[in-house]
């Protein structure tokens, strides 16, 4: 007697503590998040249909459950047709592609204007998440970035464009949203045209024709101030192992060294929300890509980021 019921009791835990396994299991997602400039909508009047196709068969295959995409041009309708997804269409320049419903849509025009940000909250079954598209001016050209000068010369160069006033206007309009990251985690990407304080060190001054600089680029310096961690870096710490290519010098237009740099990123913040994985792929425009385990016509001037996070519910 004694021995069936120690046996019931045994039963009965198993089947508590699978049932618990169970519930914890399910209080954490995974959000894969890709951060992509297309070009011109995949530069289509040069590559025709072959680009369309390469652009979206890339977006499938990434199984991204979200994308921030740049230069989007006309190609939205098509490509959430393609991928089944909802999207907003910010501005001609940014969409934002989502698997999961898109509950809100955000611009702040009276601040900075939609061609250079905006968002949406999504609903990822019953878990919000506010995604935001990036574009940050391309001037000053960072492929002409004076290596050779001191690193405060480098910086007022760089900050006689517009980027500096550009990410202040957007984290500025991001203050509320930041406030609530406690509860509803924000991520944050695009192409934002500068490089890297995280990329740009002492360990890689004389690597990536970096020139011996050692920079501690504005824009970065800003996001980090502001909380954001940038994704891929956290998962790849070692700029000397992996510099997270998203871009090429082209060397035959400004007649300058090749320089492989970062310049697109996916930032986020927020108690919930933890990368982990981020990896950046890039290839030569007009050449075929292989990614995992099929080749595609690669249609763009930029690499891609892409991230995954575990987001707590």
């Amino acid at each position: 007697m004694k021995t069936r019921i120690f046996t019931s009791i045994t039963f009965v835990i198993l089947i508590l503590s699978l049932f618990t396994s169970c519930s914890e299991q399910k209080k954490e997602q995974q959000l894969t998040v890709l951060s992509w400039n297309v070009w011109h909508a995949g530069h289509s009047k040069t590559y025709g249909q072959k680009a369309c196709d390469g652009i979206i068969g890339i977006l499938k295959k990434s199984q991204a459950d979200v994308i921030l995409m740049v230069e989007t041009y006309g190609a939205a309708p098509m490509i959430a047709d393609s991928l089944g997804y909802e999207h907003y269409l910010i501005s001609s320049n940014l969409c934002i592609f989502s698997r999961y419903p898109i509950v809100k849509r955000y611009s702040y025009p009276d601040v900075i204007d939609t061609f250079n940000f905006g968002g949406v909250e999504i609903d990822m079954d019953g878990t919000p998440v506010r995604l935001f598209d990036t574009w940050i001016h391309y001037l000053p050209d960072m492929r002409l970035t004076p290596t050779d000068k001191s690193e405060e010369e480098i910086l007022a160069w760089d900050d006689a464009g517009t980027r500096d006033d550009e990410i202040r206007k957007i984290l500025g309009a991001l203050k509320p949203m930041i406030a609530e990251t406690d509860s509803i985690p924000v991520i944050m990407g695009g192409d934002f045209n500068s490089h890297s304080h995280l990329d740009w060190t002492e360990a890689t001054k004389d690597m990536y024709n970096h020139g011996g600089a050692v920079v501690n680029w504005t824009v970065s310096k800003e996001m980090e101030a502001a909380n954001f961690k940038d994704s891929f870096r956290e998962i790849n710490p070692d700029p000397v192992k992996n510099i997270g290519t998203t871009w090429l010098t082209d060397a035959d237009s400004l007649e300058t060294v090749n320089r492989q740099d970062r310049i697109d990123f996916i930032y986020y913040q927020g108690k919930t929300i933890q990368a982990v994985e981020s990896q950046c792929y890039d290839n030569i425009l007009g050449e075929t890509f292989s990614f995992k385990g099929d080749d595609f016509f690669y249609a763009s001037d930029h690499g891609f980021v892409l991230t995954t996070f575990n987001i707590k519910k």
